[in-house]
């Protein structure tokens, strides 16, 4: 692969800063599991009438689905919310991620992810929690001891897990998003390999090759398939992506999950029951679900659901939030994710826009002529260029290099690279990002970042890019500033070298 200009630190290497975002006295644990939430995704779609749904009840286990003060949900009532916890427990089969010590701390939630699907059935939300968040953990009484774990005040979202069961975590996010939840699903790291093998593997992308020893990673840059070893590691990475930060690992979570949908889509598994079926097999083994979702009835229900859904009406996002007041390695709600709340409670969607406003600013084709061009005189078009053809098609840095060029930019390389990427991308070091967002607006690329791999504007041009002079992109507002993609959207992890 041919690579672009690189800065002194070396090749297309990222400054990390990752985050390690623990409460102390936890010992922090090199194997931290993110757990697999697509397989709770996917056994909504597993339920297929006449195929042995009874077997596969049998396998299940179960837990009481909220031990909190809020009343539970109903299936028929509105919207369907179910939430996904992934455990972090060491003990039983998850041995081997790992020590004795690992193993008798209990478990934590480790992955949160409220799944609502609303009540006409036509969109999904699907909101990630950071571990690190700081929450109130309302009182839970734990079912099988009885023991009563009071309510706490300033603790990480990840230990409700620990204040009686999977039923407390419930509790924690319907009180803090106001939503009563229907159903839950505790999945582990057996899960996502015997998920992954059945569907064949999953394909992700990286810019930077990823090398991680704490979680076993190890992926070249570009586009990769991954399953079962691989495809557990992908998902609990933290090392190799972006900043290394768990709001960067969700993001990855997010881009597997939706590359995953559109493959069973793509492949007709939604409609064959004897996919579906070994689906079921894999999940239903390696799960503890409430009570509700051992019924066959509610399992044909949620599948046929999912069958029919958009992938562009498929919306994952995380939760706004921003650093702890006390604790800038730590998370707090942000303001704004109360707009996302009550849009859950409405069953209103996430991806609604507003009607533009007289008072909004106005855009580059409303500015007025002299306004455009004062700007446009500002930057700097001296600045070095690169663009990379990643997207498998024959001369088109050459066709790109044209048009950033008519914006009058002067010192472009054109390169050629061997590694294939997935997604179209600007990639810009300190300073340009005027320069960049100009080239990318131009382009119609959506996906803008700042990174310190680069001392040269870099326009990666991806599979999704491969004719024409813009990027036919349907980009997704989300709403209470959250940050996400719709399943339909391909994107490439921001990586480094680790």
């Amino acid at each position: 692969m041919t690579h672009p200009k690189q800065n002194s630190s070396g090749p297309n290497r990222l400054v990390g800063f990752g985050r390690h975002m623990r409460q102390e006295p936890v010992r922090s644990r090199p194997y931290r599991w993110i757990a697999l939430s697509c397989v709770g995704v996917f056994l909504f779609m597993v339920a297929v009438a006449g195929v042995n749904l009874l077997r596969l009840r049998t396998n299940v286990h179960t837990a009481s689905l909220n031990i909190g003060e809020y009343a539970n949900g109903r299936l028929s009532d509105g919207p369907l919310d179910i939430l996904v916890i992934g455990s972090d427990t060491r003990a039983g089969n998850n041995a081997a991620y790992g020590s004795l010590e690992d193993a008798n701390s209990g478990a934590r939630s480790d992955v949160m992810m409220l799944v609502q699907v609303s009540q006409d059935r036509q969109n999904v939300s699907v909101i990630s929690f950071p571990r690190d968040l700081i929450v109130d953990i309302p009182k839970c009484t734990s079912p099988t001891t009885g023991m009563v774990y009071p309510a706490a005040s300033g603790l990480q979202i990840n230990e409700s897990l620990n204040h009686g069961g999977p039923g407390c975590t419930v509790a924690t996010i319907s009180s803090l998003t106001g939503i009563n939840i229907d159903h839950f699903m505790l999945v582990d790291f057996n899960a996502v390999k015997a998920l992954s093998h059945v569907v064949g593997g999953v394909q992700v992308c990286v810019t930077q090759a990823i090398d991680d020893s704490y979680s076993g990673l190890k992926l070249p840059a570009g586009v990769s398939s991954v399953e079962g070893e691989q495809a557990l590691a992908f998902l609990r990475s933290r090392h190799g992506y972006s900043d290394g930060s768990d709001t960067s690992r969700i993001a990855a979570q997010q881009s597997f999950l939706a590359s995953l949908l559109r493959k069973v889509k793509s492949e007709g598994t939604l409609t064959n029951p004897t996919q579906l079926f070994n689906i079921a097999e894999a999940i239903t083994q390696n799960v503890t679900v409430d009570k509700g979702l051992t019924n066959p009835a509610t399992l044909v229900n949620i599948g046929t659901m999912f069958a029919g859904i958009d992938l562009s009406k498929v919306v994952f996002a995380t939760v706004p939030h921003e650093p702890y007041l006390y604790d800038a390695n730590k998370l707090q709600l942000a303001p704004s994710s109360e707009d996302l709340f009550e849009r859950l409670r409405e069953d209103r969607g996430l991806t609604d826009k507003p009607a533009p406003t007289p008072e909004q600013a106005p855009t580059e084709e409303t500015q007025e002529p002299e306004q455009a061009a004062e700007e446009q005189v500002s930057l700097d078009y001296s600045v070095p260029i690169t663009v990379l053809n990643a997207s498998g098609a024959e001369h088109r840095e050459q066709d790109i290099e044209k048009v950033v060029a008519s914006l009058g930019y002067s010192h472009i390389t054109a390169e050629h690279s061997d590694t294939e990427y997935a997604a179209s991308a600007v990639y810009y070091p300190a300073g340009y990002a005027g320069q960049a967002q100009q080239i990318a607006q131009k382009l119609g690329i959506t996906a803008v970042e700042g990174s310190a791999s680069y001392d040269a504007v870099t326009v990666v041009i991806g599979q999704d890019f491969t004719s024409g002079d813009v990027l036919s992109q349907k980009e997704t507002s989300i709403a209470g500033d959250a940050s996400g993609q719709t399943a339909d959207q391909v994107k490439c992890q921001q990586s480094y070298e680790y």
